[in-house]
């Protein structure tokens, strides 16, 4: 999906023209300076920089580098430094650490030194980042279509309100954890909050919960996946509240 989005921003003349009014003023100003070092690399910047502004290229290849098992110390030599970070109380010596954009929230669980799991989740409804060991993208497709049959379902309707979806992934993704959620600091599509409201209130009634309820708020996008060798709460636990991501990154 990221390369049918690339070829067609790169297909549209207004997006081009602007490109090339920009490289071509740059171009014409430091050449006539004579520092043609400088020259080429203002135009790498201008290049990245229009990119990123019209399509999320640039920011599907960097998080495509995160894997499981990776270092800490790699991880930021990438992703920069993390904007917040949080203890696990349900682990000792598990770590979250924070990034964010106005397109994704990045979230690396570390134990020790090593990532143990991240997760990313979509700010804008086209911020379609592929999920991995799978051929599917991020806001493209019901949660029912992403896992057919799920192992266990989470839920909270509060200071963070999210439904999640977990499979144990096989043995060509060793066996990692596959969380997909509808999360409400991203993208929500209406009616979506209060279907996972009213799931809440049914639980938290002890109400059995039919299986038409689970279809219809099965049939929700998810915005967010996580991918980690730990125990889907640890996955859960790493996620923002509404408060935290409104405190750090708004």
């Amino acid at each position: 999906m990221q390369s049918e989005e690339l070829a067609t921003d790169s297909n549209n003349p207004t997006v081009w023209i602007k490109m090339q009014s920009i490289a071509v003023t740059v171009v014409a100003i430091m050449l006539s300076l004579g520092q043609w070092n400088d020259t080429k690399d203002a135009i790498e910047t201008v290049y990245e920089s229009v990119v990123t502004n019209f399509t999320h290229q640039v920011e599907y290849e960097q998080l495509s580098q995160l894997k499981v098992g990776q270092t800490y110390e790699y991880v930021q030599s990438f992703m920069g430094v993390p904007v917040a970070s949080k203890p696990s109380r349900l682990q000792p010596g598990i770590h979250y650490y924070y990034y964010g954009t106005d397109k994704y929230l990045l979230s690396v669980i570390v134990e020790g030194e090593r990532v143990s799991g991240y997760s990313i989740t979509a700010l804008t409804d086209d911020f379609a980042m592929a999920i991995p060991y799978t051929d599917m993208v991020l806001t493209e497709s019901p949660l029912s279509e992403y896992l057919p049959e799920y192992e266990n379902y989470l839920t909270d309707f509060g200071n963070i309100n999210y439904y999640a979806e977990v499979n144990t992934l096989g043995r060509s993704a060793l066996f990692y954890n596959l969380l997909l959620a509808t999360v409400d600091y991203g993208e929500m599509l209406p009616g979506v909050k209060e279907k996972i409201q009213s799931l809440n209130y049914q639980l938290n009634l002890g109400e059995d919960v039919m299986e038409n309820d689970m279809v219809i708020i099965r049939q929700s996008q998810p915005n967010m996946f996580a991918l980690s060798e730990t125990s889907p709460e640890i996955m859960i636990e790493s996620m923002l509240t509404r408060y935290e991501f409104v405190a750090f990154f708004k």
